[in-house]
C-alpha cells in the first residue's frame, strides 16, 4: 500500500475529531471532566503496542465503511475511577466498564463515519482484560498489520489513561490512506527498524559508558499534528540534550531522563560517594556528554538507512518538565510546518531506576524527500547486519 505522508498528520486531525466526541461521551456518563491527551496515525510493531502493564477494556469488531478492530483500555487505577463514578459496587465492573466502552467507542468511530461519509457498525463490547500482548491476541488483532491509530484521553485530577487503538483491515485502510503516488508503507517499515537498530546501538553506548544494563523497550514512528508533540512527554521533570540535525535531515533529537534515572547514569559517570543532588558542574557535563554519544549512536542508524550525512549541533542542556521541553522545539518547528514525523523510543533497565527516552523530530519536508529514496532491500541487509552486532 502507498500513502502520502505528508497527508497522514491531516488525518490525526481527523482521529482528534473522534477522540474529542468520545472524551465528551465519557464526560457526559461520568461527570469526569475528559480531554484528549494525544492523537496519531502510528507505525508500531505488535511487540511495541503489548506492553507488559495490565489493562482492563473493550474490544470491539468494526464492519461496514471500516472493516477491523479497536481496543479501548484503561489501567487499573482508571478502570476503579470510572467505575466509583458510575456504579460503587465492586461486583458491577465488567458491565460498567462495557457499558463506557461501548458509548466511548462509539463516539472514536462516528468521528471516522462522518470523514468517510459512511456508516461503521460496532460490534457488542467484550469486556478484556491481561497484558498488551493478551488484549490483542483477544481483539483479534494481525501481529503483521504496519498502520493503526492511536489516541489517548486523560482528566483533570483522576488517574483516568484512556488508550484507544483502531486496527483498520488492510482493504480499510488503503480507503482511508491510499494513494497510488504515494510512498510504499514497505519503506516506512524499513526507516522504522533501521531507528530501532539505531536505538539498539544507543542503548548499547549507554551502558557501554555508565555499566547499566539497558535495552530498548518501545519504539514508534507517528504522525501527527505538530502542537501534539508535547502531549508525549509527561509533567514531569526531565533532565537531557537536546540537538539540532543538519544535512541530509533536518530536524531536532531529545534525549530526556526523568530525574531519577538521571541520577542514576550521573552517579555511574561522576566520581563520588554520596547521591547526586543537583545536576550542574560535573554532573551536567556528564550528562552532556552521555547525551551526545546517546545521539551520535542513534542518529548514526538513521544516516545509515539515508546513506546520508547527518550533523548534529552542540548539546543543549535541559532539566525542565517533558512538555516544556518539547514546547521550545515545537515552536521553532511549527514555524515551517503544521504536522510533525515523531520517532520516539524508550530503553529500560530491569534491575534499577532507569528510564531514558529518545525523541526524533525530523524536517516533515526532508523527511518526506528522503523517505522516497529509500532502497528497501539495502535497508533491510543493513538492519540485519545492525541486528546481528
Amino acid at each position: 500500500m502507498n500513502v502520502d505522508v505528508g497527508s497522514l498528520g491531516a488525518v490525526s486531525r481527523t482521529a482528534r475529531e473522534g477522540a474529542e466526541r468520545a472524551a465528551d461521551n465519557l464526560t457526559g456518563m461520568t461527570g469526569i471532566d475528559a480531554r484528549v491527551d494525544v492523537t496519531a496515525v502510528t507505525l508500531a510493531s505488535q511487540a511495541d503496542l503489548a506492553h507488559d502493564d495490565e489493562r482492563v477494556g473493550v474490544a470491539v469488531d468494526l464492519s461496514g465503511g471500516i472493516e477491523g478492530a479497536s481496543l479501548l483500555t484503561f489501567s487499573p487505577s482508571g478502570a476503579d475511577a470510572l467505575i466509583e463514578a458510575l456504579v460503587p459496587d465492586a461486583d458491577a465492573t465488567e458491565s460498567a466498564i462495557a457499558e463506557v466502552g461501548n458509548v466511548v467507542t462509539s463516539g472514536f468511530v462516528d468521528g471516522w463515519a462522518d470523514h468517510l461519509g459512511t456508516i461503521v457498525d460496532v460490534s457488542p463490547p467484550e469486556y478484556v482484560e491481561g497484558t498488551g500482548a493478551e488484549l490483542l491476541d483477544e481483539a483479534g488483532v494481525d501481529p503483521d498489520r504496519a498502520l493503526a491509530f492511536r489516541s489517548e484521553v486523560v482528566a483533570v485530577g483522576e488517574a483516568l489513561d484512556v488508550r484507544f487503538h483502531m486496527f483498520p483491515d488492510p482493504e480499510s485502510m488503503q480507503e482511508i490512506l491510499g494513494d497510488d503516488d504515494g510512498v510504499a508503507v514497505e519503506k516506512l517499515v524499513a526507516l522504522r527498524e533501521m531507528g530501532r537498530a539505531g536505538a539498539r546501538t544507543a542503548s548499547e553506548s549507554v551502558s557501554a559508558m555508565t555499566g547499566i544494563d539497558a535495552s530498548v523497550d518501545v519504539t514508534r514512528l507517528s504522525f501527527v499534528p505538530v502542537e501534539d508533540v508535547p502531549a508525549d512527554l509527561s509533567d514531569e521533570q526531565y533532565v537531557g540534550v537536546v540537538f539540532e540535525l543538519d544535512g541530509r535531515l533536518g530536524g531536532y533529537v531529545l534525549i530526556l531522563f526523568d530525574e531519577a534515572s538521571a541520577r542514576e547514569v550521573v552517579g555511574a559517570l561522576v566520581p563520588g560517594d554520596g547521591p547526586v543532588e543537583s545536576f550542574d558542574g560535573m554532573a551536567r557535563s556528564a550528562m552532556t556528554e552521555l547525551g551526545n554519544v546517546t545521539t551520535s549512536s542513534f542518529v548514526d542508524g538513521w544516516a545509515n538507512v539515508l546513506d546520508a550525512t547527518i550533523d548534529i549541533s552542540t548539546p543543549q542542556f535541559v532539566h525542565d518538565m517533558g512538555r516544556a521541553v518539547a514546547e521550545s522545539v515545537v515552536a521553532r518547528l511549527g514555524q515551517r510546518q503544521t504536522d510533525a514525523v515523531l520517532f520516539d523510543a524508550v530503553l529500560r533497565a530491569d534491575d534499577r531506576a532507569f528510564d531514558c527516552e529518545l525523541y526524533l523530530l525530523p524536517d516533515e519536508a526532508e523527511f518526506r524527500d528522503a523517505v522516497d529514496d529509500i532502497d528497501v532491500d539495502a535497508t533491510a541487509e543493513r538492519t540485519t547486519k545492525a541486528g546481528s552486532l
